[in-house]
């Protein structure tokens, strides 16, 4: 579910006090198939870490949460 993993993200980046560039970042690095084919083209625009969670959660919320392919990191 794309909420549980922003939910996970936002507390290992809160503990490492990572700032939005540094967050964009990481994610770029981490996702697959479908979630990078949109990132991509999302990227041009989104530059914070709050648009992204906000196009990310559109863009693959309920609805097509089957479809978001990350890499697990722990």
């Amino acid at each position: 579910d794309v909420h549980d993993w922003l939910d996970k993200l936002e507390q290992r980046f809160t503990m490492a006090n990572w700032n939005d560039e540094q967050k964009l970042r990481y994610i770029s690095i981490h996702l697959q198939d479908d979630a990078q084919r949109w990132w991509t083209q999302a990227s041009n625009v989104i530059k914070t870490w709050s648009s992204f969670t906000e196009a990310v959660t559109y863009a693959f919320g309920s609805t097509k949460a089957q479809q978001l392919a990350f890499e697990q990191r722990k």
